[in-house]
């Protein structure tokens, strides 16, 4: 998550993304999205969009973990905010969390449609 001037994201230019969370990483807000170039999420700065549609889905939790934390904060389907280990299962790819956010993301495209 160490991004710079340098990082290159696989995210298109006036392209129009849904957000699937969202957390609060050592003071800077993300999205996890599905980027261009893989059909995996992915986490990106928040500083990269402009919000089109202000409304949370439905079934959105929230926890705050306190800012001694890198994570201080987490928004987003179920298992993304009430199972301690799907974050990072995300971010390392892991079959079991790869299939729930499949699942979740499934159900948010319904509801942003």
């Amino acid at each position: 998550m160490g991004n710079s001037d340098e990082t290159k994201y696989s995210l298109k230019v006036d392209e129009s993304y849904i957000v699937y969370g969202q957390h609060l990483y050592r003071g800077v807000l993300s999205y996890l999205i599905l980027g261009n170039d893989e059909n995996l999420p992915s986490w990106y700065p928040a500083e990269l969009f402009e919000v089109t549609d202000s409304l949370l889905p439905l079934e959105w939790y929230y926890q705050f973990y306190g800012y001694e934390n890198s994570i201080s904060a987490v928004w987003g389907y179920k298992e993304l905010v009430t199972i301690e280990s799907h974050h990072d299962d995300l971010l390392e790819r892991e079959d079991k969390a790869i299939r729930i956010f499949l699942k979740r993301k499934k159900e948010i495209d319904e509801f942003s449609e």
